[in-house]
């Protein structure tokens, strides 16, 4: 026990080193033989989205299989998967399929629920275990799956959506697929309809079509089967943003506490406009990329819809060994004619080689051509010109054909095959010393996918956002005008200084009636505003219970970027399983059937059923067993009240305290209590050997058998 203790200390040291290197990957393995292992296979793969304003809430259902490594039924494997999630996730559920029923997990702290789990497995039972080793890397387990059969999991989760003018859009779990040794032949993506979050595509194909569905459970519904290929990756689900006036804000009334969501845009809510011209090249090198050049077209595409108005213009410039000018003029940005002209591009227009340096001398030419007052963004996986010494040639040549200096904004979507360079004392990778200087000489932007948690689609996004400029020492303020507003966390990484067309995300807490009051003032082009947008009753969407996970994820996520001190600790496991959002100090896992929070009657079966998502508040139940501890923080001593319900025996609980390194460091007799529906203990502070514990957090837990209660004890000396 001793070294177990030890090793959940050390797993936690490397745990919270926030491991940079980890990669996601898909295994079975015998447990008593750990050599036999191999590749798993992810047999079916449905996932269930549910737009719910600034997030977008995803339940993912895998079956998973030993497939092609000569298993038998006999052999009792675990399932291991390693996977990513988009940055800054909130993973709030996991299921389990037992027994044809589709089981809840418990959440608990992380060295208790490991503990756990290993005394199942070696038990020969059946649990999972869901992990979270940084901020965008998990792990899940599930034990047992006999050799020739397969286990059944749902993960429920929150995305922060990528909100544009005209779209709000999140990345499908495409990564979790490209794990499996055998990929499934269908991705089936199921959605339901909703009056403010309308039209739902995937971004990549949208030829697929959402096709209406009935079922007497659940109503109406919209289903689309994705083909699945090995080529498939970067998929993205989209629908319509609802903005009023650039403005979106959805509130939810706790029993406690208000919640609100907010995505504000600024030039619309403010009506500041900057209109611009903007020539976009295309510049692709096969050998350097995963993605096909018609998912770069389409995310250029989508990027513009997006961002443009019928009052900007814009060209595109492709690149083969003669450059392509996809129009001899302007083009108007209106919504006909972006598709226009992208159903006139192909990707035989566009080499599997790179053309760099002419390229963006004939997107300059371009702009010089027709009124020298344009802006260039250039998109590219080129690293030809890595080098120092041939990219200052190359950058004193094209500011030699600039007169006045045009910006050139860069978009870097090189994700394989890097070559490195070191000079300066430091080591540049691809282009980014060339990219890194021509943006800075020419006052642009420079978007990569190095930059922690970028995605392809959003780093094109991303420039298009930034054509207009940007707002410097912005300042928001939100409030209600019978109350106010606090704990607000911005999921917008710097809010000082923002993109004009840039939406902004805020969660936060309320009190009080509306209207809600946001309050805006800064500087654009030298010129300071200051304006208010008032929100009444009927212009604040009425969101669910989920606002809490929103919020409480933010939280945790802020707390984890602390200094990692026992009382940071102690609070981010306390509101990690007050709100069951998984948090680098809790894990949720599922225990063999009867000891479990709540079986799910909604969710997919064997046959393909539908699921559908049910707001946390209506799955509680009233639990007949109860907790209460007074006083709590305590000093000397602490009463603890415990109301038992009638059909338990006293002789089967057990009472134990534990430190928040999940150590046992008192237990207390439940003999005495038998047959009786209150008990009625005292705790002073000392543990089993009557040493006084230090001041801090502790954790009193009640097991049952069935089911595991507990309460948080505070000692302040």
């Amino acid at each position: 026990m001793k070294f177990k203790k030890i090793f959940n200390l050390a797993f936690l040291c490397i745990f919270i080193s926030n491991i940079s290197f980890a990669y996601s990957y898909l295994q079975v393995q015998d447990p008593k033989n750990p050599w036999r292992s191999g590749t798993g296979t992810i047999e079916e793969a449905t996932v269930a989205i549910k737009p719910c304003g600034i997030y977008m809430e995803y339940e993912l259902y895998l079956t998973f299989s030993a497939r092609g490594l000569n298993y038998v039924k006999a052999d009792t494997l675990e399932v291991q998967l390693r996977f990513d999630l988009p940055e800054n996730a909130i993973v709030h559920d996991s299921w389990l399929l037992i027994n044809g029923k589709m089981e809840q997990s418990i959440i608990l702290d992380k060295w208790t629920a490991s503990n756990i789990y290993e005394e199942i497995v070696n038990r020969r039972r059946d649990p999972s275990i869901l992990l979270k080793y940084s901020n965008n890397n998990y792990e899940l387990r599930v034990f047992p799956m006999a050799g020739n059969e397969t286990r059944k999991v749902k993960i429920t989760y929150l995305v922060p959506a990528e909100w544009s003018s005209k779209y709000v859009t999140a990345p499908l779990p495409t990564g979790i697929l490209n794990t499996s040794a055998y990929l499934p032949s269908v991705f089936k993506i199921l959605t339901w309809p909703d009056a403010q979050f309308l039209n739902p595509q995937i971004v990549e194909y949208p030829a697929v079509v959402f096709t209406g569905k009935t079922d007497s459970l659940f109503g109406n519904y919209l289903e689309a089967d994705l083909p699945y290929s090995s080529g498939i990756a970067g998929l993205n689900f989209t629908v319509d943003a609802p903005f009023t006036n650039g403005v979106f804000v959805g509130k939810y009334d706790g029993t406690e506490e208000g919640y609100y969501q907010m995505a504000f845009l600024p030039s619309k809510a403010l009506d500041i406009t900057a209109n611009h011209k903007v020539t976009v090249l295309i510049d692709y090198d096969a050998s350097k990329s995963t993605l096909s050049k018609e998912t770069i077209l389409n995310f250029v595409k989508s990027s513009m819809l997006s961002t443009l108005t019928p009052k900007d213009s814009f060209n595109v410039i492709v690149s083969k060994i003669d450059v392509k000018r996809i129009s001899d003029n302007w083009i108007p940005a209106d919504s006909g004619s972006v598709e226009n002209t992208f159903k006139n591009i192909t990707t035989d227009q566009i080499a599997d080689y790179s053309n760099l340096p002419s390229l963006i001398a004939d997107g300059i030419d371009f702009v010089k051509q027709h009124g020298n007052d344009g802006s260039i963004v250039f998109i590219s996986c080129s690293d030809q010109v890595g080098d120092y010494k041939v990219a200052n040639q190359l950058i004193d040549d094209i500011l030699s054909l600039m007169d006045p200096k045009l910006p050139v904004h860069v978009v870097d979507f090189q994700n394989i095959n890097f070559s490195n360079h070191w000079f300066g004392g430091r080591y540049y990778s691809g282009n980014d010393y060339f990219y890194s200087n021509i943006t800075r000489l020419t006052s642009a932007n420079y978007f990569s996918l190095s930059t922690q948690g970028a995605t392809p689609q959003g780093i094109i996004l991303d420039a298009m956002q930034s054509l207009s400029g940007f707002i410097s020492s912005f300042d928001l303020h939100t409030k209600l005008q019978g109350g106010f507003c606090y704990a607000r966390y911005s999921l917008n990484n710097n809010t000082s200084s923002i993109y004009l067309n840039k939406p902004i995300l805020q969660v936060g807490k309320l009190q009080g009636q509306l209207p809600f009051i946001i309050e805006a003032s800064g500087i654009f082009k030298s010129t300071p505003f200051s304006q208010t947008v008032t929100l009444d009753n009927n212009q604040v969407a009425q969101s669910d219970s989920l606002n809490i996970e929103m919020w409480t994820g933010n939280y945790i996520k802020y707390l984890e970027g602390m200094n990692q001190t026992n009382e940071i600790i102690n609070e981010i496991i306390y509101r990690s399983v007050a709100e069951r959002i998984l948090s680098a100090y809790s894990a949720f896992i599922c225990l063999e059937p009867g000891r479990t929070a709540e079986i799910c009657y909604d969710c997919l079966n064997n046959q393909g059923g539908l699921i559908t998502h049910i707001d946390k508040d209506s799955t509680k139940k009233n639990d007949s067993l109860s907790i209460a501890a007074y006083p709590n923080p305590f000093n000397n001593s602490t009463r603890i009240v415990i109301s038992v319900p009638a059909n338990l025996n006293g002789k089967n609980i057990t009472m134990k305290i534990y430190n928040i390194l999940g150590q046992v460091i008192k237990t207390f007799d439940a003999s005495p209590f038998a047959n009786k529906n209150n008990i009625n203990l005292t705790w002073d502070g000392k543990n089993e050997y009557g040493t006084n514990v230090s001041s801090g957090t502790y954790l009193f837990i009640v097991n049952t058998g069935n089911k595991i209660y507990s309460t948080k004890l505070v000692l302040l000396k």
